[in-house]
């Protein structure tokens, strides 16, 4: 007696996979990564974690094939669970890519160029070089308003038109605008899994820094094409009214 097995059509739902992530990472990123301090032979990474723990970073020159790594640590909770890493000893002016292990979490940069490369004793006895970057200022991410929400078309704009093209972007100020200052540390010792007992010194003596942190958290989730941008071009911040309060001087 044969056995028919009927033919029956199925979806197949696959991630992209990556040599290097051989399981899953203990630990998640929830904002970032964001790029900063720019140089000839380094970049910065910032991100921040659920929890205190360890974040691995692939990078190289070619974007289907990041041959190098590089292992950080984020900092306790009286930071925020945020760290930084920078990576060194990379080549001048030079385009790289980066992906957080075990997350689709990807972005590029290109190194600035360095000036020994263009000294020439006649022509360019100082190595001077040109260089691209983008300046902003007053990047108010509320929109409309607040109940409308972020209208963020000009980052749509940068990422296709700009991204490329910088070294570096300056945000001359007013980047921050006061969305969830109110938010209480109760709430924030909940969102990280502490007690009241165990709240950082930070929290205790300055409360108000919970609703800066949870600030930039909501500007980041609701601007996915500013975090975008974030993730491919380092930035030099400078802080203004509304990164502490409004109207200060």
């Amino acid at each position: 007696m044969k056995l028919l097995l009927p033919i029956v059509p199925f979806l197949c739902l696959c991630g992209q996979v990556f040599s290097q992530d051989t399981s899953p990472t203990p630990i998640r990123v929830t904002e970032g990564p964001m790029l900063g301090r720019p140089a000839p032979d380094s970049m910065t990474i910032w991100v921040r974690t659920e929890r205190q723990g360890e974040v691995v970073v692939f990078y190289g020159t070619d974007a289907n094939k990041l041959d190098q790594t590089a292992t950080f640590a984020t900092r306790g909770p009286e930071h925020d669970y945020t760290g930084t890493l920078t990576i060194d000893k990379l080549s001048p002016n030079t385009r790289y890519h980066y992906r957080i292990a075990d997350h689709q979490l990807s972005g590029s940069f290109r190194t600035m160029p360095r000036a020994k490369d263009y000294k020439n004793p006649k022509g360019n006895p100082k190595g001077l070089f040109n260089f691209r970057f983008e300046f902003a200022c007053g990047n108010n991410p509320k929109g409309g308003g607040d109940s409308v929400g972020p209208t963020l078309p000009v980052f749509d704009t940068l990422n296709a038109q700009v991204r490329d093209k910088v070294h570096f972007a300056i945000l001359n100020g007013d980047w921050l605008y006061e969305t969830r200052r109110d938010y209480p540390p109760q709430q924030w010792l909940h969102q990280v899994g502490l007690s009241k007992a165990n709240a950082p010194d930070i929290v205790r003596h300055a409360p108000t820094i919970v609703g800066v942190w949870q600030n930039y958290k909501d500007l980041m989730h609701r601007g996915r094409n500013l975090a975008e941008w974030h993730r491919h071009v380092p930035t030099y911040f400078t802080a203004d009214d509304h990164e502490l309060i409004n109207d200060i001087y």
